[in-house]
């Protein structure tokens, strides 16, 4: 599988879409988000219907669990903020000593590869592409020996990420839990994309990964989509990258469950670079994030 690590409104669903164009790849969103706005809020899949209508996701619950009313998603959702968090990773360090907490660690990693496969056996996909971001969910990942881990790591210039959160983002209806995305602080986000990224790029370290700045997705988005073979030994045959046309993305067909509003769109999606934030984020923000940021971004080429 490929594991999309980063801080949020770097690209990812973008990268996410790209990468589930592929052969033999299916992405499916963001999955630590599942629970919540599948079984639970039944909203919106990319192809368009409610997630409980949607034919994919019905054969992906009957295969995994025999059906989404088989497990308890609430239970699942429980799991997730008792294990997947990063203030609770070092209780793994405990062992033995914390028998519980390993209990939960392993029914939530044996609910999450059930999905995986599921995913697989019902796309016909070899391999399946999870834009979840969060470190936590990937450092779990990393330690299951069932899961064949390939990390692709998206970033995004710091400034771009602070303005993008600095917008309240319509959603179109049923999309998500709420009718926006709700900004973020300054201080949350600068210092969230250098731990966020700090820690994707160490797993980096431990798993065959791939470095992809939104940047250069946007302008050689054919480079970055080799890249991402090359995660799998493969490499790009004759037609494999038609879906990246002189008009932008063309998508077939996705079923991201979750993720940001783009995975809804239709028809083909054109590839612009948006740096609004150099005329949209006031000077001393810029500078300020540069003064945090600084040390990181130099090591992804940012100036």
């Amino acid at each position: 599988m490929v594991f999309v690590g980063g801080m949020p409104r770097s690209g990812s669903t973008l990268f996410d879409l790209m990468v589930g164009q592929l052969p033999d790849h299916c992405d499916v969103g963001e999955l630590f988000y599942l629970w919540q706005a599948g079984p639970v809020r039944n909203q919106l899949c990319a192809c368009g219907q409610p997630f409980a209508e949607c034919p994919f996701w019905t054969a992906v619950g009957e295969h995994a669990f025999g059906g989404w009313s088989q497990v308890d998603a609430r239970e699942v959702l429980a799991l997730q903020r008792r294990v997947d968090a990063t203030a609770r990773l070092p209780l793994r360090w405990f062992g033995r000593l914390l028998p519980r907490h390993q209990r939960d660690v392993q029914r939530y990693l044996d609910v999450t590869v059930a999905l995986y496969r599921a995913v697989s056996a019902v796309s016909g996909a070899d391999v399946v592409v999870d834009s979840t971001k969060r470190p936590s969910t990937a450092t779990l990942l990393v330690g299951d020996p069932r899961i064949r881990l390939r990390l692709g790591h998206i970033v995004r210039d710091p400034r771009g990420v602070l303005n993008s959160w600095s917008r309240e983002v319509a959603l179109p209806d049923n999309a998500g839990p709420r009718s926006y995305l709700k900004r973020r602080s300054m201080q949350q986000i600068v210092r969230r994309w250098v731990t966020v990224n700090t820690m994707i790029g160490r797993l980096g370290r431990r798993v065959p990964s791939v470095l992809v700045r939104y940047e250069d997705l946007v302008s050689e988005p054919r480079a970055a989509m080799e890249s991402v073979l090359a995660l799998t030994g493969r490499t790009a045959g004759e037609g494999d990258l038609d879906f990246l046309t002189p008009e932008g993305l063309r998508t077939g067909g996705s079923h991201a469950a979750t993720g940001g509003r783009v995975r809804l769109r239709t028809g083909p999606m054109p590839l612009r670079l948006d740096e609004a934030w150099r005329r949209e984020l006031p000077r001393w923000k810029q500078r300020v994030t540069v003064l945090v940021c600084g040390r990181l971004m130099r090591r992804y080429g940012y100036r």
